[in-house]
């Protein structure tokens, strides 16, 4: 038995209507998966209702163009890492998401410029008006993770802000375009942007 009949099962509970959480844990078990393959379990699968209530909300590049962009920054950063140098999950719900179990914690590394220059790329490439990186003040060593992003030589107006309530910041803007793959996020917008799902297809 494999990760995907794992997946195949939990999509059918989840289209029959099973909470998540009951129906996660159900299959897990069934499956005798490990912590990592529960994670991306959770993290891929998501009811085809779900899926195509957050295909129709993503913005196409295009959409970019003479925008305001707040970024969820934690989660587009270490998404983007793992596109650029890992491996992404590609999910049901068309959003790349990554495997890390993080656990409240990111590093500033020697990819991390990589990942700020890949950013900067599609910035400018798109247009974009200005960009407003949301950091969760809760992580550790969040404002040193802040200025490194500030210092970075960005070719568009770049921002960073500290916040204790990032996903409700998010949720409830409504001026800006949200890049973000969060589907606590997602649910509250009525369009997003994947910035990952661009540097995968190189838009």
């Amino acid at each position: 038995m494999s990760l995907h009949d794992a997946r195949k099962e939990l999509r059918y509970l989840l289209n029959n209507g099973y909470k998540k959480k009951a129906a996660l844990e159900f299959v897990s078990n069934h499956y005798g998966l490990s912590r990592s393959d529960r994670n991306i379990l959770a993290r891929t699968t998501y009811a085809d209702e779900e899926s195509a209530a957050t295909v129709a909300k993503l913005a196409q590049p295009s959409a970019l163009s003479g925008r305001d962009l707040a970024i969820d920054a934690y989660n587009v950063l270490i998404t983007a890492e793992a596109v650029l140098f890992g491996d992404p999950l590609v999910c049901d719900d068309g959003v790349i998401r990554d495997d890390c179990e993080s656990g409240g914690h990111y590093e500033i590394t020697g990819r991390t410029d990589e990942v700020l220059g890949a950013l900067n790329t599609i910035f400018k490439r798109h247009r974009v008006a200005s960009v407003t990186f949301h950091f969760d003040k809760n992580v550790s060593h969040s404002a040193e993770h802040a200025a490194h992003v500030s210092s970075h030589s960005w070719g568009v107006p770049v921002r960073t802000v500290l916040s204790g309530q990032v996903d409700h910041d998010l949720r409830t803007t409504k001026a800006v375009l949200v890049a973000t793959g969060d589907y606590g996020i997602i649910q509250y917008l009525d369009a997003y942007v994947d910035i990952p799902r661009m540097l995968l297809f190189s838009w």
